[in-house]
């Protein structure tokens, strides 16, 4: 796993047996028993004689988690329903929490518009950054949320989450009281996020958002499509804790 995580490395998508032995520290040896392994089973393939990237086994495993994630398939019809009623250039995207970050899943368009919005498909971003994952942050608990905010608590505060832990456990306590997140030009100058949190029961998971270009993000639109976001994500909410239960 630590071998894959190296590829996984914003920066750096090609390794030799050499640097990633140096990077994690093994014998060159065992190193290249590893990639040679991960190489038959096509989760790294050589593109140049001793230089290797991620291999087509990951696309696979890419398109299983989206044709057979729970969470992803209660999320897709329900994310074209949303989309519905809301201007032509919204993308609405489903998010997880995931090793302390969140992650876009899956994203479901009508009509792509142009922005520099960085909530990319497979991109790990951070707690404090935009309302899909700001409001996850919001509903996670507090011993968490503060081991997090004592590593950068800086990057809390330039995203207006509060200048100290008393001032970011007000700012949460506010956010949890919306029925969902907004937040504008934190991911982007050129969109706004619209976000509501997900759960399994009474444990957040995810969020379900629509991102709207900001020419057509007034205040009016924000707050017509903000309860849209809430019903969409309380159904999932509902989805995912039956299947939970089930799963008992």
């Amino acid at each position: 796993m630590l071998l894959l995580e190296l590829f996984s490395r914003e920066g750096k998508s090609h390794w030799s047996v050499d640097e990633a032995a140096i990077e994690l520290g093994l014998s060159a040896s065992h190193t290249y028993r590893y990639f040679r392994t991960l190489s038959g089973a096509g989760y790294i393939s050589a593109f140049t004689p001793g230089r290797y990237v991620l291999g087509p086994a990951i696309i696979a495993l890419d398109r299983k988690m989206r044709t057979g994630d729970p969470m992803i398939q209660a999320a897709r019809s329900l994310m074209n329903e949303i989309l519905v009623p809301v201007p032509a250039g919204c993308i609405a995207i489903l998010c997880r929490y995931f090793q302390g970050q969140v992650m876009c899943v899956h994203e479901e368009f009508t009509t792509r518009f142009q922005h520099d919005v960085s909530y990319e498909r497979g991109l790990p971003r951070p707690l404090y950054q935009g309302a899909a994952s700001k409001v996850i942050l919001a509903h996670l608990p507090l011993r968490q949320v503060k081991a997090f905010y004592e590593e950068v608590p800086k990057e809390f505060e330039r995203f207006h989450l509060g200048a100290n832990w008393s001032e970011l456990k007000q700012a949460l306590r506010a956010l949890r009281e919306q029925h969902a997140v907004i937040t504008s030009g934190e991911l982007g100058s050129s969109a706004a996020g619209i976000s509501a949190a997900i759960f399994d029961d009474k444990r957040v998971i995810g969020s379900i958002s629509l991102v709207v270009p900001a020419a057509l993000a007034s205040d009016e639109v924000k707050a017509q499509l903000a309860p849209v976001v809430a019903a969409a994500a309380q159904t999932m909410s509902n989805t995912m804790a039956a299947l939970a239960a089930n799963s008992l």
